[in-house]
C-alpha cells in the first residue's frame, strides 16, 4: 500500500525512515532488554510537535510492549493514546474476510458461488468469477480508482453501489478469474455488496453485530459516510517536501470492504486474541481460509482470505499493510508462536513493514515466550 495520490490503498514499496534506520543501527552497539531496545528504536517518533504512531507487541496472549507516540492532531496538540482511532485502510480486509467466514459457516455463503448470482449487474464478467476469487484477489476485476474518483466531481463522495454501477458499464476483465494474483480493492468493495446480500443487512450493520460488538471492540467504527463521527479519531498527515500536511478529503474515502474501518490499538488487541480462538468461527473454518489460493496453472497465490502468507526464517507469518490519506497500519501475526505486532500511524513517511521486521529481530528466537 502506498500514499501516492492516485491509488493510496495499493500495496507498494516501503517508504524509507532515515531516523528509525539510524536508531536501529545504534541498537546494534547497545544491547539491552527487548523493551529498552524497542524504546530506543521508536525514540525518533516521540514528539510533541509531529504526528506519530501507536505500537503494540503481543506475546503468549499478553501485551508485552505498548507505546503511543506523537500527536493525533497537530493543530490542536492532541497526543496519540491507546484509544486514539486510526483509519486502518486495507487492514480492514481481514475483518471483511472474517464476515465472509461467519456467513459461510452459517450456510449463508458458498465461496464458490458465482458473483453474478449476488450482483447480476456484473454479468458482463461471466459466471466464472466466484466469491473465493474476490476474497483472494484473483478475480480479474479491473481497477477503477482513478476513473471513479474523477467521475465523482468536487465535493462528492462515492459509495459501493455507485462503484458497482460504474464497474458494470465500463472496464474489461484484467485476466480470466483464477489466472493470477493481482491485489484488488475493487474485488473487496464488490465483496462487501455480496456479503450484504448473503447476510440480509447493510454491511456496516453486519460488521457491528457480528464482529465489533461480540469482541467488545467498542471504539471501532465503519466510516461508510463522511458524516459518521469517530470519537478520538486522529488526522492523517502526508509528506509534502519537508513538511507533513493534513490530508485532504477524498471522494473514495468511504468505500467499504477494502477499507474504512477506524479502530484503536486496544481494540486490535481484542481482534488478535479472537483470531487465536473460536469466538467468531470454528478453528477449522479459519484454518481453511488461511490456505493459499491455488491458481488455474496449479501454482499457489501468496494471499489467503485477508492475509498475505509469508515465511520468516521457518516461522509462519501472516501480515497485511494498509495506507490511505496519511494513515498507515501494519499487522504481522506469527500464529504458531503466538506473537503479534500491531503498528498504526497517522503519517505517510514511516516504513511500518520495515519497522515490524526490526521489532521481530529484537525479540529474536523468543517469539512465543510469555
Amino acid at each position: 500500500m502506498s500514499d501516492a495520490p492516485a491509488f493510496e490503498r495499493r500495496r507498494s514499496g516501503r517508504p524509507r525512515g532515515p531516523a528509525i534506520v539510524a536508531a536501529a543501527a545504534l541498537l546494534l552497539a547497545c544491547p539491552a532488554s527487548p523493551s529498552e531496545r524497542l524504546d530506543a528504536l521508536l525514540a525518533p517518533l516521540r514528539s510533541n510537535r509531529d504526528p506519530g504512531a501507536a505500537v503494540m507487541v503481543i506475546r503468549g496472549g499478553a501485551v508485552v510492549y505498548s507505546a503511543a507516540l506523537g500527536l493525533a492532531d497537530v493543530d490542536r496538540r492532541i497526543p496519540i493514546g491507546p484509544r486514539t482511532a486510526f483509519d486502518i485502510a486495507s487492514v480492514s480486509k481481514q475483518l471483511t474476510a472474517m464476515l465472509a467466514m461467519i456467513l459461510h459457516e452459517e450456510g449463508r455463503l458458498d465461496y464458490d458461488t458465482p458473483v453474478v448470482r449476488f450482483l447480476p449487474e456484473l454479468s458482463r464478467f461471466g459466471e466464472g468469477m466466484t466469491v473465493r476469487h474476490l476474497l483472494t484477489h484473483t478475480s480479474g476485476l479491473p481497477d477503477y480508482y482513478d476513473a471513479l474518483a474523477a467521475s465523482a466531481g468536487p465535493g462528492r463522495w462515492v459509495d459501493n453501489r455507485e462503484a458497482l454501477a460504474f464497474l458494470a458499464r465500463q472496464g474489461d476483465p484484467a485476466f480470466p478469474p483464477g489466472d493470477r494474483f493481482q491485489y484488488s480493492d475493487t474485488g473487496y468493495e464488490m465483496l462487501a455488496l455480496v456479503l450484504e446480500k448473503a447476510g440480509g443487512a447493510p454491511f456496516g450493520e453486519l460488521m457491528r453485530r457480528r464482529i465489533f460488538e461480540p469482541l467488545g471492540m467498542t471504539d471501532t467504527l465503519l466510516r461508510d459516510r463522511p458524516d459518521v463521527p469517530v470519537p478520538n479519531r486522529a488526522r492523517g498527515y502526508t509528506r509534502q517536501g519537508r513538511s507533513l500536511v493534513a490530508s485532504p478529503d477524498h471522494p473514495l474515502d468511504c468505500l467499504v470492504g477494502s477499507g474504512a474501518v477506524n479502530t484503536t490499538i486496544e481494540d486490535l488487541f481484542r481482534w488478535d486474541q479472537a483470531l487465536a480462538t473460536d469466538r467468531l468461527v470454528r478453528r477449522a473454518t479459519s484454518e481453511e481460509a488461511l490456505r493459499p489460493m491455488r491458481l488455474n496453472d496449479g501454482t499457489e497465490s501468496p494471499y489467503a482470505f485477508g492475509w498475505f502468507l509469508k515465511q520468516d526464517h521457518g516461522h509462519r507469518r501472516l501480515e497485511h499493510p494498509g495506507s490511505w490519506l496519511g494513515f498507515q497500519a501494519f499487522i504481522a501475526r506469527y500464529p504458531d508462536d503466538r506473537f503479534t505486532l500491531v503498528l498504526l500511524a497517522n503519517r505517510s513517511d514511516i516504513d511500518l513493514g520495515g519497522l515490524a521486521d526490526r521489532i521481530v529481530r529484537i525479540y529474536g528466537g523468543s517469539l512465543g515466550s510469555p
